[in-house]
This record gives C-alpha cells, structure tokens and sequence, in this order.
C-alpha cells in the first residue's frame, strides 16, 4: 500500500505542478518533492473514507466463519500506515525460528501497540488478533477488524471466552488462520510480566500447534515520543515450544512454562508471589475464560 499511496502522491503533485505553471521555471523543480508530502497524506485520508463506506454493507454482528483475504489485507496494510505515520521504526529478531504451518502466538503486553507491531511484522502468515471487544466499537476499525476475522475475548463471561478460544484452536486445526493473544490478560504498567492466564494455552492443546512466543519492548513509549521522536521498538521471536514438548502438560503447566521462557527472553526476575499466580491459573481451570487487554 506505501508503494501505491506514493505513487498516487507522486502523480498528483506532478498534476499540480503542470497546471500551475511552475515548470516553466527550473528554480521551482523542488515545489513536486514538498508536494508528495501533503498528497501522501491525502491519499491515505481517501483510503480511509473509501473504507468507512465500504464497512457500511458489513455489520459485526454476523459471525465471520473464515477471515476476509480483502478485508485482512486492507487492514493489515492500513496498519502499516498508521505506525509509518507515529513514526515507529521495528527491529525483528528470531523470524527464522518461525515453524511452518499455524501456530499460536503470545507475547508480553506493555502497549496497546504490541498486537498492531506483532501483525504487521508477519503480515504473510495469516496471525488473527485476539482482543477486548471494546476495539470492535471503534468507527470504521471495528468493522474491517470483525471482517478480518480479528476475534473478541469476553472478559466477564467464561463461556463466551471459551467459545473464542475454542474458535482460534479451530481455526489454526483447519489451517483457516494462526492466532496471537497476550496470556498476561492486560497491560503492565511498568513492563514487569503479569501472572499469565492458563485458558488461552488450550488453543494450542486443542489445536496442537506450535506455541511461538514473542517479546516486544518500548512500544510504550510510542505514545509520548509521537510527534517528535521516532520510537524504536525491538520485538524478538524468543522461543517455540512444539506439541511434542507440551502433550503431557495440562494448560497450567504450560502457562508456567511459557511464562518462564518468557521471563528468561525479557531478562527478567519474576517478582509475582507463587500464590497470586497460583490463583489466577485455577481460576482459568476452572471457569476456561481468558481476558486480553489489546
């Protein structure tokens, strides 16, 4: 789409450069190069109201049984846009330890820039988000999200939560879609890693896809470096863990295992007392529920 949006800004600006005349005079060749700025800028806000009206004929509350190509695309690239634009800058590490196939992916989740860095650094392989539903009810977003087969996780309802999860291990078996979804259940404020929820890791049983997990660090500062500063977000695909290595595991123990890999990627010391955590992964026994804040 950058391909696309420049040269549309390209064309455009020559357009105004030979209809006002200015070619004429060689001292004001630089006027087309400014101009593609502006037009770029353009462009995009074009793409956008295109695609305001386009999500008119959609609703969100038809169950998507297999994800949009279009819509998927379309949102991903427009992604790609809106962190060109916040001026965010990504390092990826580790992308050959990706397996092949579908895989469920988790990651640490200290912005709520993780999940936008995590789709759009691995656009090729189909990664479905899973987030709060309070993201659906985002004007224009919400609909190519719903269409992109981007899933909701219910928080307060356990059944609903585990239709969802039981929807990402589906779709990974059938080889419809990977998934990513931040076990953690919501932001850290100051980048220590949060008890994990058990409840997620079910899709990977379920499913008995690989479980890659991803670590991200400084998309929090996206926020306060815009517009000034140009952030530099490093995110690393630390480790797989593959269902041979996990089979004999019930998803607490998985939970606990991926959080200590996880632990060891960041470089952290794990500051959580074994009873909170202890509580949080048999609440996710119990009730099979999961939360993520993305």
């Amino acid at each position: 789409m950058t391909a696309v949006l420049l040269i549309i800004s390209a064309a455009m600006s020559g357009i105004v450069f030979f209809f006002t005349g200015l070619y004429t005079d060689w001292y004001w060749y630089f006027i087309p190069v400014l101009l593609i700025i502006p037009f770029y800028f353009i462009a995009f806000l074009i793409h956008v109201i295109l695609a305001g009206i386009l999500g008119l004929f959609f609703s969100k509350k038809k169950p998507v049984e297999k994800p949009s190509k279009y819509f998927y695309t379309i949102t991903v690239e427009s992604l790609k846009q809106l962190l060109f634009f916040l001026r965010v800058r990504t390092r990826l590490t580790g992308i050959e330890k990706l397996p092949e196939g579908r895989f469920l992916a988790v990651y640490n989740h200290v912005s709520n820039f993780d999940p936008l860095v995590l789709v759009t650094q691995i656009p090729d392989r189909g990664i479905i988000l899973v987030s709060k539903p309070e993201n659906e009810k985002i004007p224009i977003v919400g609909k190519y999200m719903h269409m992109s087969g981007f899933l909701v996780i219910d928080r307060v309802s356990p059944i609903k939560a585990k239709k969802t999860v039981d929807k990402c291990a589906d779709w990974i078996k059938r080889d419809i879609a990977s998934a990513a979804i931040a076990p953690e259940g919501t932001r850290s404020k100051d980048g220590r890693l949060l008890p994990f929820r058990a409840a997620p890791f079910s899709a990977a049983k379920k499913s008995g896809a690989p479980i890659v997990i991803i670590t991200f660090r400084n998309t929090q500062d996206i926020k306060k470096n815009f517009p000034l500063r140009t952030t530099k977000v490093e995110m690393d695909i630390a480790d797989v863990i593959y269902p041979e290595q996990y089979a004999e595991l019930n998803t607490m123990a998985i939970s606990a295992l991926v959080r200590e890999k996880m632990l060891s990627a960041l470089g952290q010391v794990d500051s959580v007392r074994p009873d909170d955590s202890d509580k949080d992964l048999k609440s996710d026994a119990h009730t099979e529920g999961s939360g993520t804040e993305n």
